[in-house]
């Protein structure tokens, strides 16, 4: 207990229950920033999970029909996929977009 809140009990209290009041404040904007900041990622994983059903979708759609056709079957893409794995310099089951974007030229 300091000389302060011995001979001002009540200035005391007053100010301390002040300092709890900010911090109050203060973790309740934190917890409002960090909800916001959680509902934008979720947002934007949400739309990328969207993003992504919809191209593979498409991918399915397209290697269909070329199967349908003759152009192409199934089996010529499963073969070309692990010479295309590894363009990236990392065979993973995955392609960097960065070397699908440079195929195009």
């Amino acid at each position: 207990m300091s000389l302060f809140d011995f001979f001002f009990p009540e200035q005391a209290q007053a100010s301390l229950l002040r300092t709890l009041v900010n911090e109050n404040r203060r973790k309740k904007r934190r917890e409002t920033l960090e909800g916001r900041t959680l509902e934008k990622a979720e947002d934007r994983i949400e739309a990328l999970e969207n993003d992504l059903g919809f191209v593979a979708l498409l991918l399915g759609s397209l290697l269909a029909k070329l199967d349908e056709k003759g152009v192409l079957t199934r089996q010529d893409v499963k073969d070309a996929m692990p010479t295309l794995d590894g363009a990236d310099g990392v065979a993973d089951g995955k392609l960097d977009i960065r070397v699908l974007r440079g195929m195009q030229h």
